[in-house]
């Protein structure tokens, strides 16, 4: 009985890429061959003479394969070149249907190219190249951001080299210096952008800058402050402290914006301007008593005069992130943490009218920041302070400053010492908890991170200077308690590297929550749709909590903001808005008389505000009758990284909604951040930044790009060179597939053999019902592939594309077909059946490289261009029509012939059988499958490396099952191979026993190791695993080997 060595599981589970290597047709070993293929070489030389000529009549841009060993990936450029002097990237409006349009997330005109660049340019050039060849008018409309901070802190460094500072140059000079760098380098990313393959319509780029979109940034600001939802809130830093009983208030009201207040004791209260839209409330007094007035959704600031004092008490104010380097408030985003080492310092505030041993302590990572304590805050369980509650206590080193003991139930009393300092004016969670309070706010620093007058003796000292000579004056006053240790969360200026200073200040601001309902109401309606869905949550969950968005930067360079002010009166209480000087200049001497004098906010707007209007405001918005406008909004995708779902996408969305009444798109694609092969975060101080440009130069744009579109859409991507290195020899693996199919195909001027190839058909059921086996099978699995792949395009699944499509070429396509067409090609001696291979590798391949296009679109375009009869450009040629004929059964069949090819590999493999020897076979089956696999017994001989003379087809086993190794491939289908075609069973005995004495000595002494209880006791545990490891892979080595060496002494027994 014969011995079953391979089960169905095995066939199926073995590598085909691998087996392709180890079982690839040499054609010299067929008589035929040689012949064949010699006229084949002739013929395609001819082919290709006639292509290269055509090649230099056009330039030379392209390279055939035939000339060619490997796609040159500096060709690369002369293809971008060739696109766009063609036109092809601009929107093709003749086709007349919907638009697809993508705002391309604008770059700072400063930036460099890095993979975060690469990333979004590739997604975003897919979606484009596939809905241009699907037929619809294409736009993807590039631009450069303005970057404020980046710009400016770049021209600043550049004058610093020269000596010259910006405030030597004045605001006019200084502005003409950043034009003059950004027409000198600010083109570097845009060409860097190209060299990935942007198919952007580059004659509509816009910047950030330019004279449209600066009106529509001034007309964003204007209709937005009419609305009320812009205003000036600013924090009055030279003040004294003061509080305001409750009871001192008579009564309240609105005239106009101007809120009025009539207090008793001829108190006199004046609030900045804010919208009347909520009524005037007063709060419950808070210990020592304060009046506190506020309306929703408004910005109230109320100067006091009492007795002499002057006080501002700051109600619905917001804290900026404040760079005391750069002189302006930065948003959260340019805003980086970084654990770092520091110290905590424990410090004791007696308690007024207490005893020596009535004090606080209270631990703080910046003390110089005690100057401007308002309270002191402990948990109302805290039984400790619980007697301490409604008492004063005195801030250290004021002269005697009290503020109150407060208790809320936001302190943690187990965390540090239960007693927490307020400090508003310099800490958010401190300024978040005294809004809610109704705590005054104190500022003691200066812009320039100096202390102010407020700190009284360390007025005009750093920050850090500051921290040292305060702490040392508090040992020396035996209010220090100790110093130790302690690791930070450091805020630090993402430009500038300096640690942010958390600060109020006079600064503009947007009212989101009415924009930012809208926003919401889009994405609960199905108006906006985000993917992936998870980041749904997160968009609503941001939108819900939303705080007001502070839009003044404190910059030079940027869009000035669109307000003036009369000279000579208060800026808080007379300024104008307008959309130019001269507009302003006549409103102000309507209302002042003609010798008015004006003069502009030296603010600018933050760069954010005009990125928000980037999807219309580049084509054409505010004026609505524009072309582009009119044809091209709203657009289709925004596609960008989730970083910025909320500095950016959102704040699109909203105003979007709100100057246009809708969404400026209908998908919202995020993808993920790259990240090094081991998961961590690029940065230079790790040194595992990767280049794009070092990586196009090495390993192609084709090979990065198809790289970064394999990943999932949120998720972040781990860039390693082992995954480039794969995939350009992918790229190498079309290249190749190309070559071979070219030099198969007939000479040009062969009329009769284009003309039989041309009648293959493709496209009807009939005609691919008539084909044989492997073609038909291959053509089918291209037509579902072109449904799955047009279905996942369509739903954004580029990764999922990528992977089909690499999978049919490689595993179906070139390890398969290619393969089997051989059998045709090179010795079926049959014209008209190699026509038919010929046709199908020529439609299969055109399909290929179409589906494929939008991934890699320099290598397909070259092949394309090498392919007879290509009509027009690959970039423009029409998308793979969906719903093409299939048949079911014929799939199943060849997927059958594959599985008993695997199996005969596999044994071949395993009794090492030199791949140029052809073996013989026994193949049994039921008449059905005997009918399918004997039609192609070519193909099986030539995959399978079997002697075409001596594979037999029967319904029963061989006479010689005994002495052949039986395969089970599947139900009604089993192969017989003799041994002795495949070893010497008698030397390969001989060499097994040798090698099985010596298997057994080095299992025995890995057993004898683990058999020591001093070894296992004593040596480290990862040596022993090593051990165990080994001898676990020895004891299933050497029973495989007993295992075969049985099979085979069974067999010279049999032979006996």
């Amino acid at each position: 009985m014969a011995v079953v060595v391979c089960t169905t599981s095995s066939f199926l589970s073995s590598s085909t890429s691998s087996s392709s290597l180890c079982f690839r047709l040499n054609p010299l070993l067929f008589s035929t061959t040689r012949r064949r293929r010699r006229s084949t070489t002739t013929l395609s030389r001819r082919f290709f003479a006639t292509l290269n000529a055509e090649a230099e009549s056009r330039g030379g841009i392209f390279t055939s394969p035939e000339v060619a060993k490997s796609f040159d990936f500096t060709n690369e450029e002369r293809i971008y070149k060739w696109w766009e002097s063609q036109g092809y990237f601009k929107p093709n409006t003749v086709k007349g249907s919907d638009p697809f349009v993508v705002p391309m997330p604008p770059p700072n005109v400063t930036g460099s190219l890095h993979m975060g660049h690469a990333m979004f340019v590739t997604l975003e050039d897919i979606m484009i190249r596939y809905n241009r060849m699907k037929g619809r008018p294409t736009l993807w409309l590039p631009g450069t951001d303005h970057a404020g901070i980046a710009t400016q802190l770049v021209v600043e460094r550049m004058l610093a080299a020269e000596g010259v500072k910006r405030a030597d140059l004045g605001r006019d000079e200084f502005t003409k210096r950043v034009w003059e760098w950004k027409q000198k380098y600010g083109g570097t990313i845009t060409n860097q952008i190209k060299r990935l393959g942007a198919s952007c319509d580059w004659t509509r780029e816009r910047f950030t800058l330019d004279e449209q979109l600066s009106r529509a940034v001034v007309e964003a600001f204007i209709r937005l402050h009419e609305k009320g939802l812009i205003y000036q809130g600013f924090h009055v830093s030279k003040v004294k402290t003061a509080f305001l009983a409750s009871n001192h208030v008579k009564h309240a009201t609105l005239r106009g914006s101007i809120l009025l207040a009539c207090l008793h004791s001829s108190i006199c209260i004046r609030s900045s301007r804010a919208s009347s839209s909520c009524p005037l409330k007063s709060a419950p007094k808070i210990l020592p008593s304060l009046i506190i007035c506020w309306r929703t959704q408004t910005v109230v600031t109320l100067s006091l005069s009492i007795a002499g004092i002057s006080c501002s008490v700051r109600i619905g104010s917001y804290m900026v992130n404040w760079s005391p380097n750069l002189q302006t408030a930065v948003s959260d985003l340019e805003v980086e943490y970084s654990e770092e080492p520091g110290a905590l310092y424990y410090i004791k505030y007696r308690v007024a009218g207490g005893s020596k041993s009535d004090f606080l302590t209270i631990a703080t990572t910046r003390p110089e920041t005690l100057f401007g304590d308002t309270a002191i805050a402990v948990n109302p369980q805290d039984e400790r302070y619980s007697k301490y509650i409604g008492k004063q206590a005195i801030v250290p080193l004021t002269f005697g400053r009290h503020v109150p003991i407060i208790s809320d139930k936001y302190v943690d009393k187990d965390f540090g010492t239960g007693v927490l300092k307020i400090s508003p004016g310099h800490d958010h969670n401190d300024y978040l908890l005294a809004r809610k309070l109704g705590l005054p706010i104190l500022n003691v620093m200066n812009k320039d991170g100096t202390l102010n007058e407020v700190a009284g003796l360390y007025a005009g000292l750093d920050r850090f200077e500051a921290r040292k000579k305060l702490w040392s004056d508090l040992e020396e006053t035996g209010l220090a308690v100790k110093k130790e240790a302690h690791t930070s969360r450091v805020p630090r200026s993402q430009r500038g590297g300096e640690i942010i200073e958390p600060l109020v200040s006079k600064q503009w601001f947007v009212t989101m929550e009415p924009l930012a309902e809208r926003a919401l109401e889009a994405v609960s309606k199905g108006e906006l749709t985000i993917m992936p869905e998870r980041f749904e949550k997160i968009y609503k969950h941001w939108l819900s909590n939303i705080k007001d968005w502070c839009i003044s930067r404190q910059l030079w360079w940027g869009h000035r903001i669109p307000v003036w002010y009369i000279s000579g009166k208060d800026c808080e209480e007379d300024y104008i808005v307008a959309r130019s000087h001269r507009e302003a200049f006549a409103k102000a001497q309507e209302k002042y008389g003609k010798n008015v004098e004006i003069y502009q906010d030296p603010d600018v707007l933050d760069t954010w505000f005009s990125s928000s209007l980037w999807p219309f405001s580049t084509l054409g918005w505010p004026d609505e009758s524009a072309e582009d406008f009119k044809r091209f909004y709203p657009t289709s995708v925004l596609e960008t990284g989730h970083d910025i779902l909320f500095f950016w996408v959102a704040r699109m969305v909203m105003m979007g909604i709100e100057f246009t009444g809708t969404v400026p798109f209908s998908h919202i694609y995020l993808h993920g951040l790259i990240r090094d092969s081991q998961g961590r975060k690029m940065s230079k101080t790790l040194g595992n930044v990767i280049d794009p440009l070092d990586t196009i130069a090495e390993y192609g744009t084709d090979a990065l790009r198809f790289t970064l579109a394999l990943g999932t859409a949120g998720q972040d991507l781990n860039l390693s060179t082992e995954r480039l290195t794969s995939n350009k020899a992918f790229t190498n693996k079309l290249w190749n597939a190309g070559k071979f199919i070219l030099r198969n195909l007939p000479r040009q001027d062969d009329t009769p053999a284009w003309e039989a190839l041309r009648a293959h058909k493709f496209d009807k059921m009939e005609s691919v019902l008539k084909l044989p086996l492997p073609e038909c099978w291959v053509v089918s699995k291209l037509h579902v592939l072109v449904d799955e792949v047009t279905a996942s395009y369509e739903k954004f699944f580029l990764g999922d594309v990528g992977r089909e499509i690499y999978d049919f070429f490689w595993s179906d396509f070139a390890d398969w077909y290619i393969e089997a067409s051989k059998a045709r090609l090179y010795h079926s001696g049959d014209l008209s059946v190699a026509s038919v291979s010929q046709a199908a590798l020529l439609y299969i391949f055109e399909n290929i490289l179409k589906l494929l296009h939008p991934f890699m679109p320099f290598v397909t375009e070259e092949l394309w261009q090498a392919l007879p009869s290509r009509g027009e450009a690959l970039i423009v040629s029409a998308w793979p029509p969906t719903s093409l004929p299939r048949n079911i059964d014929s799939i199943k069949k060849f997927e059958n012939l594959q599985a008993l090819t695997r199996a005969i590999r596999n044994v071949r493999a395993e009794y090492a059988v030199e791949p140029a020897k052809l073996i013989s076979a026994s193949i049994v089956a039921n008449p059905d499958v005997i009918q399918y696999i004997s039609g192609e017994k070519e193909v099986l001989a030539l995959l399978s490396r079997l002697d075409l003379g001596n594979v037999n087809f029967a319904e029963s086993p061989p006479g010689d099952a005994n002495q052949s190794v039986h395969i089970v491939v599947g139900e009604g289908l089993e192969a017989y191979l003799p041994l002795s075609d495949m070893v010497d069973i008698f030397a390969e005995v001989q060499r097994l026993s040798r090698r099985l004495v010596k298997m057994q000595a080095e299992y025995d002494g890995l057993m004898a190791r683990l058999s020591s209880s001093s070894f296992v006791e004593k040596a480290p545990e990862d040596i022993v695993r090593g051990v165990r490891e080994k001898a676990a892979e020895a004891e299933e080595k050497l029973t495989l080997t007993k295992n075969r060496l049985d099979f085979l002494k069974s067999k010279v027994l049999i032979a006996n």
